[in-house]
């Protein structure tokens, strides 16, 4: 599931990873921001993953940068 939605997000396709029975879409802007931050979630590399504060954080503001925090090792 993660390999397919990687390869949905590559080719912009973000629309088709969301349940078409939701009643109320997200808008285009936070359908990015919420696949965005969970590809971070995913990351092979169990230090790249951030922390849930920080995942909150990303969600409620429009910071989804590709350097975070960083849990403690």
């Amino acid at each position: 599931m993660v390999d397919w939605m990687k390869v949905m997000i590559a080719n912009r396709r973000f629309e088709e990873v969301i349940d078409e029975r939701l009643t109320e879409k997200p808008s285009a802007r936070a359908l990015k921001r919420a696949l965005l931050v969970a590809l971070k979630c995913v990351d092979p590399d169990a230090i790249k993953r951030p922390s849930m504060g920080y995942v909150v954080h990303m969600l409620e503001t429009d910071d989804c940068h590709i350097h975070g925090p960083r849990k403690p090792v």
